[in-house]
């Protein structure tokens, strides 16, 4: 999830240490496990913490818990295509999206969860067909000055414009690259890449702690 684990693990440490006193004592334990950890590399264990992340969401109603759940079918049709079963890929995915664009429904005044999908969204192959949805997250998101800071609105930026190339709007894409470029001139976009950047530590105390938080 975050190249430099040890770095990360620090920074979590003390971000929780700071938020002691507000956050509910084990509010969402198996999504605060796979911010730390990452998502598991064996199949194996990738399932069982998926199921435990549905089971704690049931319990809690927490909103992070539900979109790690899909996160975690997301995951599970990789490996599925990694060994040729196309059939339980399908299954897997279908469960996955369903369940990314249920929480967005059911949270639907909680823009961070609007945040976590296109998290993922934006930087699927285009053949997908999520860019329609990325573009009108990221609408609403930009809306949003309250709720994100300058450094977020660099990556809902980033987001958007992935979503313009994915959905062949070219000329807006170009646009929108002019404006970023101009906006954040003293920092370099991974806009060209079509992978998904790492979680940074702005992206975890601003979008994933207030989640696992309940806000």
């Amino acid at each position: 999830m975050i190249h430099n684990r040890n770095f990360f693990i620090l920074c979590w440490l003390l971000i929780c240490m700071a938020y002691a006193g507000s956050v509910k004592a084990a509010a969402a334990p198996v999504a605060e496990q796979v911010i730390k950890n990452g998502f598991p590399t064996q199949a194996d264990k990738l399932a069982d913490i998926t199921r435990a992340l549905f089971t704690e969401y049931k319990a809690n109603d927490n909103a992070l818990s539900l979109v790690f759940y899909a996160y975690g079918m997301l995951r599970q049709a990789e490996h599925a295509l990694n060994t040729n079963d196309v059939i339980q890929a399908s299954e897997y995915g279908k469960t996955g999206f369903f369940y990314l664009d249920e929480a967005v429904d059911l949270y639907e005044g909680n823009q961070r969860v609007r945040y976590m999908r296109a998290r993922v969204d934006a930087y699927l192959p285009a053949d997908i067909g999520r860019c329609v949805v990325t573009l009108k997250d990221t609408e609403q998101m930009a809306k949003s000055p309250d709720v994100f800071n300058a450094g977020l609105m660099k990556h809902i930026d980033e987001m958007r414009y992935r979503a313009l190339l994915s959905c062949n709007r070219t000329a807006e894409a170009d646009a929108l690259l002019a404006q970023t470029e101009l906006r954040h001139a003293n920092s370099a976009l991974p806009l060209a890449s079509g992978d998904a950047p790492e979680w940074d530590i702005n992206e975890v105390t601003e979008v994933l702690l207030p989640l696992v938080k309940g806000n």
